[in-house]
């Protein structure tokens, strides 16, 4: 008899927080066997793709590796919801994102000056990292004593 397939807890956007979890092919996770990604990637670390496969939900499987946390790319897990919500199932798992989105528009015109202000803050601090980086990679040049003839 085949024991059931693991699936893998999506992950969820910020403004969510403290819902009910469900898995990346769209179960509750608390009704069925369910891990992390962090352990859904070290299980595939540790056991290669093949055996991988053999323990865990196909569909969880590919679209954890095809999208991001929002700690490691907004755009991805955004992009991630919308194709849940939209392009996959024809609309057939609501407006959730959709009026998500709405009341977002509306807070930001709210409080358009906090939403500009933040958003320079967020890309001089990029610009100052990617700067910071640029001045570490520069090779050194070699200091020892001068020579003076």
């Amino acid at each position: 008899m085949k024991e059931p397939v693991d699936h893998i807890i999506r992950p969820q956007l910020p403004w969510r927080s403290g819902e009910d979890a469900i898995t990346e092919c769209g179960y509750d996770a608390s009704k069925v066997k369910a891990i992390t990604r962090a352990d859904f990637f070290q299980r595939l670390k540790d056991y290669g793709s093949q055996r991988t496969s053999m323990l865990t939900c196909m569909t969880c499987v590919t679209t954890a590796q095809n999208h991001k946390t929002w700690e490691e790319d907004p755009r991805s897990a955004v992009d991630r919801e919308i194709a849940w919500e939209g392009r996959w199932r024809r609309g057939e798992n609501g407006h959730r994102l959709s009026d998500e989105l709405f009341a977002i528009a509306d807070l930001i015109e709210v409080h358009r000056a906090e939403f500009d202000a933040k958003v320079h803050e967020i890309a001089q601090r990029r610009e100052w990292n990617e700067k910071k980086a640029a001045r570490a990679e520069k090779p050194k040049a070699p200091r020892g004593p001068t020579v003076i003839l």
